[in-house]
């Protein structure tokens, strides 16, 4: 990921590695270490003035920041334990919103809490199923989110390389991922060169599948992180 993100803003700015390891103030070694992703952690300060040479995006520098980030970041946010409870509030919260679909999932996607509105859509949530591995790996995916690759596992797979990174040491997150590299469709998603740069789309982008009615539904997806779970992801699922 974060090759991806920093040749992406390098190309993007028209500069050779030499240029922009000029303008971030380091040497053309230690910046190409640096985008192959054969980098330790560094100060905000460096990694500030990286943003700043390369025009980094919100999103971009978010995912440089919590790949390579200073040790400073929130323990809450780099080692999550896997057993903290949902708030009660938080929990009726997800299963109320209607009539629009909703659930709260860990950075491993697994499903904590969904409503009856996003079962209408995804039956196989009310299984426990995870979000990422049903995506990826069910046969039934491909058939039921449209323009598959492109909408859906592409970007899903982005997602999926980042957070296998942020928490390597994580016996959960690698068990998914294992999941999904044990399948041919995963691996070859894992390599592809079209991956994006970026694994969240925006809230504005529309995805249609095909629900279990046979109907065609153009959908958003707006996730949101809850301040108290930082770790956690509320998604809404609402008709674009």
């Amino acid at each position: 990921m974060i090759t991806r993100v920093l040749r992406a803003a390098r190309e993007r700015n028209g500069l050779s590695t030499d240029q922009a390891a000029e303008l971030c103030g380091v040497s053309g070694r230690w910046y190409r270490a640096l985008e192959n992703g054969n980098s330790g952690r560094h100060s905000n300060a460096l990694l500030t003035k990286i943003r700043s040479a390369l025009g980094l995006s919100e999103e971009e520098w978010l995912v440089l920041y919590r790949l390579i980030g200073a040790q400073d970041l929130p323990d809450e946010i780099m080692a999550p334990t896997s057993n903290n409870p949902i708030p009660p509030r938080i929990r009726t919260f997800v299963e109320g919103l209607e009539p629009w679909g909703a659930y709260l999932c860990d950075y491993r996607w697994d499903v904590l809490a969904h409503n009856r509105a996003i079962t209408r859509l995804f039956p196989w949530l009310r299984e426990g199923t995870n979000v990422m591995e049903w995506a990826l790996t069910n046969p039934e995916a491909p058939k039921s989110l449209i323009r598959w690759e492109s909408d859906w596992a592409l970007p899903m797979m982005a997602q999926l390389r980042l957070h296998d990174a942020q928490w390597k040491d994580d016996t959960r997150m690698q068990a998914v991922t294992q999941s999904i590299l044990s399948t041919a469709a995963g691996r070859r998603l894992w390599n592809s060169p079209n991956l994006p740069s970026l694994s969240y789309p925006a809230a504005e982008t529309t995805r249609r599948l095909r629900g279990p009615d046979a109907r065609v539904y153009a959908i958003s997806f707006v996730p949101l992180m809850p301040l108290q779970l930082p770790w956690y992801r509320f998604m809404a699922v609402m008709p674009a």
